[in-house]
């Protein structure tokens, strides 16, 4: 892997941390409408899908992550 790649890959995992912030960020926008009263079906539904979203979102980045942490703590030069 050359500098080129190893910045590409820092880019993607940027990418994938503020996709995840997004969503983490709708979930609480959503998260602060509730109130007192019992959810609707179709709140609850939209509430759980946010759910999934939000977490594929956060593996996307953790996976992300993982490697480029992998690459910058082994030296990049190294996985070619």
């Amino acid at each position: 892997m050359n500098r080129s790649e190893f910045m590409e890959m820092h880019e993607n995992c940027v990418t994938a941390m503020r996709a995840y912030f997004a969503q983490a960020e709708k979930m609480s926008a959503m998260l602060a409408e509730c109130s007192a009263k019992p959810m609707t079906f179709r709140e609850r539904f939209r509430l759980m899908s946010q759910g999934i979203v939000e977490n594929d979102a956060h593996l996307t980045y953790l996976g992300s992550k993982s490697l480029l942490f992998n690459a910058a703590r082994l030296g990049y030069g190294v996985l070619s």
